[in-house]
Protein backbone atom coordinates (compact mmCIF):
# COMPACT_ATOMS: atom_id res chain seq x y z
CA UNK A 1 0.00 0.00 0.00
CA UNK A 2 0.73 3.47 -0.93
CA UNK A 3 2.53 5.23 2.45
CA UNK A 4 3.73 9.19 2.54
CA UNK A 5 5.95 11.34 4.73
CA UNK A 6 6.01 14.78 5.45
CA UNK A 7 9.81 16.38 5.31
CA UNK A 8 9.67 19.94 7.21
CA UNK A 9 11.88 22.64 6.43
CA UNK A 10 15.40 21.51 8.91
CA UNK A 11 15.17 17.82 6.82
CA UNK A 12 14.46 19.09 3.30
CA UNK A 13 17.54 21.48 3.66
CA UNK A 14 19.68 19.11 4.96
CA UNK A 15 18.55 16.69 2.11
CA UNK A 16 19.56 19.58 -0.44
CA UNK A 17 22.78 20.38 1.67
CA UNK A 18 24.45 16.96 2.53
CA UNK A 19 24.61 13.94 0.18
CA UNK A 20 25.27 11.53 2.86
CA UNK A 21 22.28 12.53 5.22
CA UNK A 22 20.35 12.21 1.50
CA UNK A 23 21.46 8.64 0.89
CA UNK A 24 20.56 7.67 4.43
CA UNK A 25 17.14 9.18 4.35
CA UNK A 26 16.31 7.93 1.38
CA UNK A 27 17.43 4.46 1.92
CA UNK A 28 15.50 4.19 4.89
CA UNK A 29 12.14 5.56 3.64
CA UNK A 30 12.72 2.83 0.67
CA UNK A 31 13.26 0.05 2.98
CA UNK A 32 10.42 1.28 4.92
CA UNK A 33 7.58 1.27 2.01
CA UNK A 34 7.38 4.93 2.38
CA UNK A 35 6.44 5.61 -1.86
CA UNK A 36 5.39 9.87 -1.50
CA UNK A 37 7.32 12.44 -0.01
CA UNK A 38 5.93 15.66 1.08
CA UNK A 39 8.93 17.73 0.84
CA UNK A 40 9.28 21.17 2.23
CA UNK A 41 9.08 24.27 -0.76
CA UNK A 42 8.71 27.45 1.12
CA UNK A 43 11.13 29.76 2.98
CA UNK A 44 12.62 29.47 6.36
CA UNK A 45 15.14 31.44 8.66
CA UNK A 46 15.64 33.89 5.32
CA UNK A 47 16.29 30.53 2.73
CA UNK A 48 14.39 30.08 0.07
CA UNK A 49 15.88 27.48 -2.71
CA UNK A 50 12.88 27.05 -4.66
CA UNK A 51 14.33 30.85 -6.33
CA UNK A 52 17.30 31.06 -4.77
CA UNK A 53 18.91 27.48 -5.30
CA UNK A 54 16.74 25.54 -8.26
CA UNK A 55 19.53 23.68 -9.51
CA UNK A 56 20.01 21.73 -6.15
CA UNK A 57 16.47 21.30 -5.65
CA UNK A 58 16.04 20.22 -9.04
CA UNK A 59 18.97 17.81 -8.47
CA UNK A 60 17.02 16.06 -5.23
CA UNK A 61 14.01 15.63 -6.74
CA UNK A 62 15.47 14.01 -9.61
CA UNK A 63 17.23 11.49 -7.20
CA UNK A 64 13.92 11.15 -5.03
CA UNK A 65 12.38 10.26 -8.77
CA UNK A 66 14.88 8.13 -9.87
CA UNK A 67 14.44 5.83 -6.52
CA UNK A 68 10.50 5.98 -7.06
CA UNK A 69 9.03 8.44 -5.61
CA UNK A 70 6.40 10.74 -5.88
CA UNK A 71 7.92 14.06 -4.62
CA UNK A 72 4.83 16.58 -3.93
CA UNK A 73 5.53 20.44 -2.59
CA UNK A 74 4.70 21.03 1.02
CA UNK A 75 3.43 24.30 1.79
CA UNK A 76 2.51 25.55 4.60
CA UNK A 77 4.35 26.69 7.65
CA UNK A 78 4.37 27.68 11.09
CA UNK A 79 7.43 29.74 10.64
CA UNK A 80 5.66 31.88 8.24
CA UNK A 81 2.00 31.68 9.89
CA UNK A 82 0.72 30.50 6.71
CA UNK A 83 -2.77 30.33 8.16
CA UNK A 84 -2.95 33.83 7.90
CA UNK A 85 -2.83 33.45 4.20
CA UNK A 86 -6.58 32.95 4.02
CA UNK A 87 -7.29 36.23 5.01
CA UNK A 88 -7.76 38.95 2.14
CA UNK A 89 -5.18 40.59 3.30
CA UNK A 90 -2.63 38.24 2.78
CA UNK A 91 -4.20 37.25 -0.70
CA UNK A 92 -0.82 38.54 -2.95
CA UNK A 93 1.47 36.14 -0.56
CA UNK A 94 -0.17 33.42 -0.53
CA UNK A 95 -0.39 33.53 -4.55
CA UNK A 96 2.92 33.35 -4.23
CA UNK A 97 3.36 30.43 -2.42
CA UNK A 98 1.92 28.47 -5.16
CA UNK A 99 3.16 30.21 -8.25
CA UNK A 100 6.86 29.76 -6.62
CA UNK A 101 5.94 26.33 -7.60
CA UNK A 102 4.24 26.65 -10.93
CA UNK A 103 7.69 28.70 -11.69
CA UNK A 104 9.53 25.93 -10.67
CA UNK A 105 8.34 23.36 -12.31
CA UNK A 106 8.34 25.39 -15.61
CA UNK A 107 11.82 25.64 -15.12
CA UNK A 108 12.55 22.45 -14.53
CA UNK A 109 13.55 19.47 -16.76
CA UNK A 110 10.57 16.82 -16.37
CA UNK A 111 12.39 14.36 -14.66
CA UNK A 112 12.98 17.08 -11.84
CA UNK A 113 9.83 18.87 -11.21
CA UNK A 114 7.08 18.34 -8.31
CA UNK A 115 4.56 15.95 -9.06
CA UNK A 116 1.81 17.64 -6.95
CA UNK A 117 1.21 20.07 -4.43
CA UNK A 118 0.27 19.45 -0.63
CA UNK A 119 -1.05 22.10 1.29
CA UNK A 120 -0.94 22.55 5.06
CA UNK A 121 -2.99 25.34 5.85
CA UNK A 122 -4.79 25.27 9.49
CA UNK A 123 -7.10 27.89 9.09
CA UNK A 124 -8.30 26.83 13.12
CA UNK A 125 -5.22 27.61 14.40
CA UNK A 126 -6.25 31.59 13.97
CA UNK A 127 -7.64 33.86 16.68
CA UNK A 128 -10.78 34.29 13.98
CA UNK A 129 -11.63 31.37 13.83
CA UNK A 130 -12.67 31.58 17.65
CA UNK A 131 -14.87 34.16 16.77
CA UNK A 132 -16.19 33.19 13.83
CA UNK A 133 -15.19 29.81 12.45
CA UNK A 134 -17.79 29.69 9.68
CA UNK A 135 -16.29 32.76 8.03
CA UNK A 136 -12.76 32.23 8.06
CA UNK A 137 -13.90 28.64 6.54
CA UNK A 138 -15.32 30.18 3.79
CA UNK A 139 -12.36 32.35 3.32
CA UNK A 140 -10.24 29.24 3.52
CA UNK A 141 -12.87 27.75 0.56
CA UNK A 142 -12.49 31.06 -1.53
CA UNK A 143 -8.61 31.35 -1.32
CA UNK A 144 -8.46 27.13 -1.89
CA UNK A 145 -10.43 27.85 -5.23
CA UNK A 146 -7.08 30.43 -6.53
CA UNK A 147 -5.10 27.99 -5.27
CA UNK A 148 -6.49 24.85 -7.26
CA UNK A 149 -7.37 27.14 -10.45
CA UNK A 150 -3.28 27.97 -10.17
CA UNK A 151 -2.48 24.64 -10.05
CA UNK A 152 -4.52 23.15 -12.27
CA UNK A 153 -3.40 25.35 -15.28
CA UNK A 154 0.47 23.95 -14.23
CA UNK A 155 -1.44 20.88 -15.01
CA UNK A 156 -0.23 19.90 -10.81
CA UNK A 157 -2.62 17.72 -8.67
CA UNK A 158 -3.22 19.33 -5.86
CA UNK A 159 -4.21 18.08 -2.33
CA UNK A 160 -4.51 19.13 1.39
CA UNK A 161 -4.60 18.20 4.79
CA UNK A 162 -7.05 18.78 7.34
CA UNK A 163 -8.41 17.08 10.38
CA UNK A 164 -11.02 14.51 10.68
CA UNK A 165 -14.11 17.27 12.57
CA UNK A 166 -14.36 19.10 9.35
CA UNK A 167 -17.02 16.32 8.54
CA UNK A 168 -18.69 18.19 11.91
CA UNK A 169 -18.85 21.88 11.12
CA UNK A 170 -21.86 22.85 8.51
CA UNK A 171 -20.74 25.77 6.43
CA UNK A 172 -22.84 27.87 4.52
CA UNK A 173 -21.04 28.66 1.24
CA UNK A 174 -22.05 29.40 -2.38
CA UNK A 175 -25.79 29.26 -1.85
CA UNK A 176 -25.53 25.62 0.02
CA UNK A 177 -24.96 24.59 3.96
CA UNK A 178 -23.04 21.35 4.02
CA UNK A 179 -20.48 19.56 6.19
CA UNK A 180 -16.76 21.77 5.08
CA UNK A 181 -14.91 18.71 4.81
CA UNK A 182 -17.53 17.69 1.37
CA UNK A 183 -17.06 21.27 0.38
CA UNK A 184 -13.25 20.69 0.54
CA UNK A 185 -12.93 17.32 -0.83
CA UNK A 186 -14.94 18.81 -4.09
CA UNK A 187 -12.38 20.87 -4.46
CA UNK A 188 -8.78 19.51 -4.04
CA UNK A 189 -7.83 16.03 -5.69
CA UNK A 190 -7.20 14.26 -2.40
CA UNK A 191 -7.24 15.41 1.15
CA UNK A 192 -4.82 14.11 3.73
CA UNK A 193 -6.87 13.35 6.66
CA UNK A 194 -5.39 14.18 10.32
CA UNK A 195 -6.25 11.17 11.93
CA UNK A 196 -3.98 11.42 14.83
CA UNK A 197 -5.59 8.70 17.01
CA UNK A 198 -3.06 5.75 18.38
CA UNK A 199 -5.70 3.00 17.90
CA UNK A 200 -7.28 1.57 14.80
CA UNK A 201 -10.44 0.22 15.90
CA UNK A 202 -12.95 1.34 17.71
CA UNK A 203 -14.87 4.03 18.77
CA UNK A 204 -12.89 7.54 18.30
CA UNK A 205 -10.67 5.14 16.44
CA UNK A 206 -8.63 6.25 13.20
CA UNK A 207 -11.09 3.76 10.89
CA UNK A 208 -13.90 5.57 12.58
CA UNK A 209 -12.85 9.09 12.29
CA UNK A 210 -11.95 8.89 8.49
CA UNK A 211 -15.60 7.19 7.42
CA UNK A 212 -17.29 9.70 6.42
CA UNK A 213 -14.17 11.20 4.12
CA UNK A 214 -13.89 7.79 2.82
CA UNK A 215 -17.09 7.58 1.97
CA UNK A 216 -17.99 10.97 0.28
CA UNK A 217 -14.44 10.90 -1.32
CA UNK A 218 -15.83 7.41 -2.53
CA UNK A 219 -18.75 8.97 -3.90
CA UNK A 220 -17.18 11.94 -5.74
CA UNK A 221 -13.92 9.95 -7.35
CA UNK A 222 -11.76 11.71 -5.07
CA UNK A 223 -8.74 10.28 -2.83
CA UNK A 224 -8.13 10.45 1.26
CA UNK A 225 -4.96 9.73 2.77
CA UNK A 226 -4.65 8.78 6.45
CA UNK A 227 -2.40 10.42 8.34
CA UNK A 228 -1.16 9.80 11.57
CA UNK A 229 1.33 11.28 13.86
CA UNK A 230 4.52 10.52 15.89
CA UNK A 231 5.58 13.75 17.00
CA UNK A 232 4.72 15.76 20.53
CA UNK A 233 0.98 16.40 21.23
CA UNK A 234 -0.81 17.97 23.95
CA UNK A 235 -3.17 14.44 24.57
CA UNK A 236 -1.53 10.90 24.58
CA UNK A 237 -4.16 9.61 22.60
CA UNK A 238 -3.41 11.43 19.59
CA UNK A 239 0.28 10.43 18.70
CA UNK A 240 2.35 7.26 18.84
CA UNK A 241 5.42 8.86 20.18
CA UNK A 242 5.77 7.37 23.55
CA UNK A 243 4.10 3.74 22.10
CA UNK A 244 7.05 2.81 19.65
CA UNK A 245 7.44 1.70 15.88
CA UNK A 246 5.99 -1.54 16.62
CA UNK A 247 2.21 -0.73 18.21
CA UNK A 248 2.49 2.24 15.08
CA UNK A 249 2.96 -0.78 12.82
CA UNK A 250 0.48 -2.46 13.99
CA UNK A 251 -2.00 0.05 13.60
CA UNK A 252 -0.67 0.93 10.25
CA UNK A 253 -1.72 -3.31 9.00
CA UNK A 254 -5.44 -2.85 10.25
CA UNK A 255 -6.05 -0.07 8.30
CA UNK A 256 -4.36 -0.88 5.38
CA UNK A 257 -5.74 -4.37 5.49
CA UNK A 258 -9.36 -3.02 6.12
CA UNK A 259 -9.27 -0.01 3.53
CA UNK A 260 -7.03 -2.25 0.63
CA UNK A 261 -10.21 -2.88 -1.58
CA UNK A 262 -11.54 1.11 -1.05
CA UNK A 263 -9.99 2.95 -4.82
CA UNK A 264 -10.91 6.33 -2.43
CA UNK A 265 -7.60 5.17 0.04
CA UNK A 266 -4.28 6.34 -0.89
CA UNK A 267 -2.67 5.11 1.56
CA UNK A 268 -1.40 6.65 5.15
CA UNK A 269 0.45 9.12 5.88
CA UNK A 270 3.28 9.71 8.59
CA UNK A 271 3.77 13.07 10.13
CA UNK A 272 7.04 13.51 10.33
CA UNK A 273 10.20 12.57 9.29
CA UNK A 274 12.14 13.24 12.27
CA UNK A 275 9.87 12.24 14.97
CA UNK A 276 9.65 9.22 13.32
CA UNK A 277 12.55 8.01 12.95
CA UNK A 278 13.41 8.82 16.73
CA UNK A 279 10.55 7.05 17.27
CA UNK A 280 12.75 4.52 16.19
CA UNK A 281 15.89 5.11 17.79
CA UNK A 282 17.12 6.85 14.85
CA UNK A 283 18.36 10.69 14.34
Amino acid sequence: MPRAMWIWEVDTFRLIDDAAFEKEILDDLQSQGVTTLYVYADSYKKRLPIVEEPRKLQGLIERMHGRGFKVEALLGSFFLNTPEYVLPEKAKVAREMVQRVVDFNLRAPVQSRFDAIHLDIEPYSLDAWKKNSTRVARLFLERSQEWINMARKAQLEIGAAIPFWYDGLEVDWQGRRRPLNEFVQDLYDYVALMDYRTHAEGEDGILFHAEKELAYASKVGKGVVVGLETGPAELEKLTFRTLGIKVLTREMDIVECTYRENPAFRGIAIHHLKDWRKLRGLR
